[in-house]
């Protein structure tokens, strides 16, 4: 009984704050949705080489990796709207240059821009959800309905945002293969605006110009202590070094895979546009998560 009071004391927050934080969290994925499966056969269709496509992936994830402890601790000096705004103007002009782009240069351009995009998207929206809610409802809020249905609307956007991408340039017949990419620019841009409508931020003290300077530069100094820990960590445990290591290994893996399947079935099925709607229906969409950028 004193359990079952206890649980029914826990405040539960409406449908409303339930809505907002999936419908960003939806707007956060969809535009990595649309542009995911064309990808590869719009560098290839544009005179790039297997090694530069390669090249454009790779400096995407490592700038994910660079980044993703300093843009991490932006969100608490700067605010969760602020940083997740940021994220969308900086997606919409990586996409821009994306469809743009005829040479590898550029390519590599957008492809850092969309790691700069994805680093400082990861984390704000989930911080400005749990601000809201313990803001609103104190600390008992149960937030794991909330969570899960953001998480459920992420998933749903990648799913039919590849899906979108990958039949959108069979209904196209000009630049067929960039029209998905621009579909994600303007994805975007919608996403740029219900973060400046929906996400309104508790007030927090300490938020001063003088203040967000300390705590920026505490960040910053904290970045390489916390990657020479992590490392340690991973060399001292030999659980969690095997770990790492079948993820580098399926990382590899999965990656070869979306390198190297578009172009051949592009080839089996007699075009870029028919290649790119057979890998969304028989690789990516039935992969699932597997095949799937880094979050």
């Amino acid at each position: 009984m004193h359990e079952r009071r206890s649980l029914a004391e826990i405040p539960r927050p409406g449908r409303r704050e339930h809505g907002r934080y999936a419908a960003i969290e939806f707007l956060t994925w969809l535009p990595t949705g649309l542009m995911l499966a064309p990808m590869v056969l719009l560098m290839s269709a544009r005179g790039l080489d297997i090694a530069e496509v390669g090249l454009v992936g790779g400096a995407y994830s490592v700038t994910i990796v660079v980044l993703e402890l300093p843009t991490g601790g932006l969100a608490d000096v700067l605010g969760r709207r602020p940083v997740l705004a940021a994220s969308a103007v900086v997606s919409v002009a990586a996409l821009v240059v994306m469809a743009l782009a005829h040479s590898v240069w550029p390519f590599l351009v957008a492809s850092v821009l969309k790691g700069v995009a994805r680093a400082l998207s990861s984390g704000p929206a989930q911080a400005w959800y749990v601000d809201t809610l313990h803001a609103r409802y104190g600390p008992a809020v149960d937030l794991k309905p909330g969570l899960a249905a953001g998480n459920v609307a992420g998933s749903a956007a990648l799913a039919l945002g590849t899906l979108a991408g990958g039949l959108l340039p069979l209904a196209v017949r000009r630049d067929p293969l960039a029209a998905p990419v621009w579909a994600g620019a303007g994805a975007a841009i919608v996403l740029l605006v219900a973060v400046l409508v929906l996400m309104r931020e508790p007030s927090r003290t300490g938020r001063g110009p003088g203040r967000a300077a300390v705590r920026l530069a505490e960040v910053v100094r904290d970045v390489p202590v916390t990657i020479v820990a992590g490392i340690r960590l991973g060399l001292a445990d030999r659980a969690l070094g095997r770990l790492l290591l079948l993820a580098a290994g399926a990382g590899v893996m999965l990656n070869s895979i979306e390198l190297l399947t578009p172009g051949r079935l592009a080839a089996l099925t007699g075009g870029p546009e028919t290649g790119g709607a057979a890998y969304v229906l028989y690789v990516r969409l039935p992969a699932g998560p597997a095949l799937r950028y880094p979050r």
